[in-house]
């Protein structure tokens, strides 16, 4: 199975007739059984990128292949789940009642339905809120039941908009318990959140959407490196001498440089301290998500 491709992908809106570009030749693969995170300021165009792929939208340039075929391919489309930020349901119906009409329109076989959205709301935790109307749904539960909605045909391809807004702690664990099973099941998930931490912890890469580009895109195991922080004196020490021996300049009485052992900072402490410097402090700072997207990293 091929995964995801867009390439040079452009939107532009024209609110009121004046053109306000929103993506500008936006490139991106997706590889099956990958989790890709895709994170970026309000009005970056991350909702408008995902809407595009799974052809909600149409893109002005550019194209987009879901394993090997077009995106508005009828069997594409058979084979992917979309969990919209904003979902709209007729609230007069329950949740059951809804599954089973998502089934039927899914193409489950007849005698598979019942058997079938019993499994889904149990493994979302509504068993108990079947018969339930959806008006009646708390904002976590209305999440849950998109979910379910989206796993109908346990998709190869898996789009999630904001999964966990308005979700609880218990349905956050949830919902990233299921994301790793469907990247354990081989399907390519494109996740778009706001909640960084999260983005961490199921995530195989990141995309950074800026300006209607792809500004970075970063492996996560390569984010998580070690930079070792020193804190000097203040008046204790030469900046020349330091620079010299740590290969950085000091800022504010620091030194902040990666490293790759213990031994190494051993060693980089014991080569300041021979300048003459007073060390008072040496501490780790994992560059994290956050410290990526404010720009300190």
């Amino acid at each position: 199975m091929n995964g995801i491709r867009v390439e040079g992908l452009t939107k532009t809106y024209r609110p009121f007739g004046a053109k306000r570009p929103v993506l500008k030749g936006v490139d991106l693969t997706i590889a099956p059984g990958e989790v890709v995170g895709l994170i970026g300021p309000n009005g970056a165009g991350k909702t408008t990128l995902m809407s595009c792929i799974v052809g909600f939208l149409n893109a002005d340039e550019g194209t987009i292949t879901i394993d090997g075929r077009s995106n508005d391919d009828l069997d594409v489309r058979r084979r992917t789940g979309f969990v919209p930020e904003r979902m709209n349901f007729d609230r007069r119906a329950s949740g059951g009642a809804f599954l089973r009409y998502m089934a039927r329109l899914a193409g489950v076989p007849r005698n598979r339905v019942r058997a079938r959205v019993d499994e889904l709301l149990a493994r979302l935790g509504l068993a108990d809120a079947e018969d339930k109307r959806l008006s009646q749904y708390s904002r976590g539960m209305l999440q849950r039941i998109g979910m379910a909605q989206a796993l109908m045909l346990d998709p190869d391809f898996l789009f999630l908009d904001e999964p966990t807004s308005g979700l609880d702690p218990n349905g956050v664990f949830l919902v990233r318990d299921l994301i790793a099973e469907e990247k354990a099941r081989g399907a390519a998930v494109l996740l778009n959140s706001h909640q960084l931490a999260e983005i961490e912890k199921v995530c195989d890469r990141v995309l950074f959407l800026s300006g209607g580009v792809i500004a970075r895109d970063e492996a996560l195991r390569e984010i998580a490196r070690i930079t070792i922080v020193v804190t000097m004196l203040p008046g204790s020490y030469d900046a020349g001498a330091v620079e010299a021996v740590a290969g950085v300049v000091p800022v504010n009485d620091v030194v902040a440089t990666n490293v790759t052992s213990e031994a190494e900072v051993a060693q980089l402490v014991s080569r300041i301290v021979s300048t003459g410097a007073g060390v008072i402090d040496v501490r780790r700072r994992t560059a994290d998500l956050e410290s990526i997207f404010r720009g300190e990293a």
